[in-house]
């Protein structure tokens, strides 16, 4: 165990199996993508070190840097397009300690498709209702801080983001919540290209429905518990099958 704070190695914890967890649930890309969390001094933040396969991230091998990119703690560097997306993203809008980015396959298949959008035709997809963002200005690949800066203010006070061409992120407080987003976002966007994929047309949701139902699904979420319950639940998978997250 590396030598900081209880608060920080719970942080590492939590957001290593956050690695292990996209692998388990095919939302991840190999070495590609990143995952990314705000330090309590809430002037650094832990991220994947470049060549690490994300079943190969650990509590203890995540890598520390502050927001101009320096690597403080930690051996390697990010990619590069980890620091010019979340570096922004963190320093312009507080509220994201988390941001798990992905190119998980149904989510970004969304994206691919021109006006491509979550429909309001799914129980699940009414958990996001009122919480996701597009950003349909696909430029390459993220080697500016101005495509971070660009991507939040898009994002703005949504959770989620749809980057047109490219993939997804989920923003939230805790790793636990963005986790949570990021599993769900994929079953529905899943779950919509089947429905899709019939060539019958959606049967949307009447809009005082869709408010309905996001609302107790906010309920669920968090005065019951759902979303750190949902988290310890996959923690203990991983645990049970011998995962090195916690090393």
């Amino acid at each position: 165990m590396l030598n900081v704070s209880e608060a920080e190695w719970n942080l590492r914890v939590d957001l290593a199996a956050a690695f292990h967890l996209a692998v388990a649930n095919n939302l991840h890309e190999g070495i590609a993508n990143h995952f990314s969390a705000v330090l309590p001094d809430q002037q650094h933040f832990l991220v994947n070190p470049f060549g690490l396969h994300f079943s190969e991230v650990t509590a203890s091998n995540l890598i520390v840097c502050d927001f101009d990119g320096k690597v403080v703690r930690g051996d390697g560097a990010p990619a590069a397009s980890a620091h010019h997306i979340h570096a922004p993203i963190h320093r312009l809008v507080p509220r994201t300690r988390v941001l798990l980015h992905t190119h998980q396959p149904h989510a970004t298949a969304l994206t691919m498709i021109r006006g491509g959008r979550l429909e309001w035709a799914l129980h699940t997809t009414c958990r996001f209702y009122g919480r996701v963002a597009y950003d349909t200005d696909y430029d390459g690949v993220a080697l500016s801080d101005s495509v971070g800066e660009r991507m939040a203010g898009i994002l703005g006070d949504a959770e989620l983001l749809f980057l047109g061409n490219h993939g997804v992120i989920t923003a939230a407080p805790t790793v636990a919540q963005a986790f949570d987003d990021l599993y769900f976002v994929e079953r529905a966007a899943q779950t919509q290209l089947l429905a899709l994929g019939t060539g019958q047309p959606l049967a949307m949701l009447a809009p005082e429905m869709i408010e309905q139902v996001a609302a107790q699904t906010r309920y669920e979420r968090f005065e019951l518990g759902y979303i750190d319950r949902h988290f310890a639940a996959q923690k203990r998978l991983l645990d049970k099958a011998g995962c090195i997250y916690r090393q």
